[in-house]
């Protein structure tokens, strides 16, 4: 099974842009485990997920992702305020593997 996911962060006050490209092929097995777990609780049946920005606010921070799967490729982007709540722990998950860009 492919899946693969380019995060990218950006935004904020500081303007600063962090991100990373995570491969479960490459992960050991237990992180490809709780990835794979993540992404499919994130796009189940259901879920809305869409792009969307907060109007009237600046300086918040935007989660860029493009999830590439068996089944195609999903681009999703949110700012902090209306990242929805399926998709915030698969955000934490790549936000602590991503660096700086």
């Amino acid at each position: 099974m492919t899946l693969r996911i380019r995060y990218v962060k950006s935004g904020g006050f500081a303007g600063l842009i962090r991100g990373s490209t995570i491969d479960a092929a490459t992960l050991a097995p237990t992180a490809a485990a709780v990835m794979k777990r993540l992404v499919k609780a994130a796009l189940a049946p259901g879920v809305k997920v869409a792009k969307a920005k907060t109007p009237g606010v600046a300086d918040v921070p935007v989660h860029q992702l493009t999830i590439e799967t068996d089944a195609g490729t999903v681009h999703l982007s949110f700012d902090d305020m209306a990242l929805p709540k399926s998709l915030k722990p698969l955000v934490a998950f790549l936000a602590r593997r991503s660096k700086p860009m």
